[in-house]
């Protein structure tokens, strides 16, 4: 809350706030160096800050190690006093120069691009054949064809909305995708992973969530079991009350 010049109280909007430095540390963090800036007994001002990185230890998630966490940390608090505090820091630790870019790495990460034919087999299937393309011709390379037609057909069942899927077409795909270079007889079978049942699709997780409950659920949809009596003889036990 703020005082307008009449005296009367208004509102304080963010947009009308100082801006942020580090926003996952709040404005409050903000403040706190702020005024740690301004504190001039030296064994003070070293003590608050201090406090203050503990403070900021217990907002930042553990997901690296202390010394990594206790870099990260003061050099955030530096960046957030734009580098103008006198405190003393621990030793080991490095603060980074003014203007480096210390909280998000200098390059960017490439994201992977990857264009495969039947996406639906997954790029997996993709490595073990051209895997399998590179092996020497004879029975183990017809047998590690087997076994990838099989858990094609695994994934195709997975994915796919139907539960019965043609040996042949799974074989063809194996041939088309490796380039006619890799070839399961007619008579071969590729059933490997039969046994392994995939998961269940969206409609099918609706239609057993629904008749999960017990009790009254095939007579009246509830889904919870009650030990209430029905309340039909009660309706015709019912007297009238004046």
């Amino acid at each position: 809350m703020i005082r307008s010049n009449e005296g009367e109280k208004t509102l304080e909007y963010n947009s009308g706030r100082e801006k942020l430095i580090l926003p996952e540390y709040g404005r409050n963090i903000q403040k706190l160096v702020l005024h740690a800036k301004e504190i001039e007994d030296p064994e003070l001002r070293q003590s608050y800050v201090e406090t203050l990185i503990e403070l900021m230890n217990q907002i930042l998630p553990h997901t690296k190690t202390v010394k990594e966490i206790e870099d990260k940390l003061w050099n955030h608090l530096f960046f957030i006093a734009d580098y103008d505090i006198d405190v003393k820091i621990p030793e080991g630790v490095i603060i980074h120069k003014k203007g480096d870019v210390f909280m998000i790495p200098s390059d960017d990460m490439p994201y992977p691009q990857k264009k495969i034919p039947y996406r639906h087999y997954g790029w997996n299937v993709h490595t073990m054949i051209q895997k399998a393309i590179t092996m020497e011709e004879g029975p183990k390379r017809e047998e590690f064809a087997k076994i990838i037609a099989s858990y094609m057909k695994l994934a195709y069942r997975t994915w796919g909305k139907e539960q019965f899927v043609n040996d042949e077409l799974i074989k063809q795909d194996l041939k088309k995708i490796s380039q006619g270079q890799l070839v399961v007889a007619d008579d071969a079978s590729i059933d490997s992973y039969k046994n392994v049942i995939p998961p269940a699709g969206n409609s099918q997780r609706r239609k057993q969530y629904k008749g999960s409950g017990g009790g009254q659920q095939g007579r009246d949809g509830r889904r919870f079991q009650t030990n209430r009596p029905s309340n039909n003889n009660n309706n015709n036990k019912r007297k009238k009350r004046y």
